[in-house]
């Protein structure tokens, strides 16, 4: 069972690509003697790796260039948008995740919540939560994105036909107030759809980037999701058309 102070350790390295010993120490107000054993612990059950006297997540896959280009965009934004969004995941939960870079940013949040179900049709979203805390994974079905590292066709709408979700987390390339929430491919844009149907509550979660952006597939109109999370970059008349617009937006400051 993980301690507390090793959940605030993960939670604080999801924030950082790394952080050394005496910063681990000062923002826990323990020693560093004290965070070098818990360092130990974590490290021997997999969930961080250690290296020149600092600590980081395990990446538990090599990203292919085209991901790695995308997710690093705005990754301050996704990873605000990724904590905020992990505060509305209660235990016991089953969670729906698609595909996407600031899924990936939810996924590797979610390293440290205990008892939760997570569905996804992303082979990366999976690698990510492998062996962290007690949670089970399930990867729905499908044929594989060459695009990404997604799973969709009628197999992975037939999976998430079978199955109920409180809240699903949904990812987007386009936001836009007359064509709706898109993704770039009508794929994945049908796979989309299947989440939003099988969950009680969905979520968009999208940098601020996204917005006034229509890209090719659209999946639903704004009125179709619950919450959309996005970063403190979208101006404050961009938040007001879309709250007019019937949209509930959290900013994640």
């Amino acid at each position: 069972m993980t301690t507390n102070r090793q959940i605030q350790i993960l939670q604080h390295l999801t924030r950082h690509d790394y952080l050394e010993v005496t910063q681990l120490s000062e923002l826990l107000e323990v020693s560093p003697s004290t965070i070098r054993r818990e360092l130990n612990v974590l490290e021997k059950s997999g969930l961080l790796e250690r290296s020149h006297g600092t600590a980081h997540l395990p990446t538990p896959i090599r990203y292919e260039l085209p991901f790695e280009k995308r997710a690093s965009r705005q990754v301050k934004a996704k990873r605000k948008i990724a904590e905020m969004a992990s505060h509305l995941i209660k235990p016991g939960q089953v969670v729906g995740l698609s595909g996407g870079t600031t899924a990936t940013e939810l996924a590797r949040q979610l390293r440290t919540v205990e008892d939760i179900t997570v569905v996804t049709n992303a082979l990366n979203i999976a690698l990510e939560l492998r062996g962290q805390l007690s949670k089970r994974v399930i990867v729905i079905g499908g044929i594989m994105n060459q695009d990404s590292y997604d799973l969709v066709g009628d197999l992975a709408v037939q999976g998430l036909q079978n199955v109920h979700l409180d809240l699903a987390f949904q990812g987007v390339s386009g936001i836009d107030l007359k064509f709706g929430f898109s993704v770039a491919d009508e794929p994945d844009a049908v796979v989309a759809r299947a989440l939003r149907a099988a969950a009680d509550k969905t979520i968009i979660i999208a940098d601020h980037s996204k917005i006034d952006k229509a890209t090719f597939a659209r999946f639903c109109p704004l009125s179709e999701a619950d919450m959309l999370i996005t970063d403190d970059g979208v101006s404050n008349d961009q938040q007001v058309r879309l709250e007019q617009d019937g949209l509930k937006v959290l900013v994640a400051e």
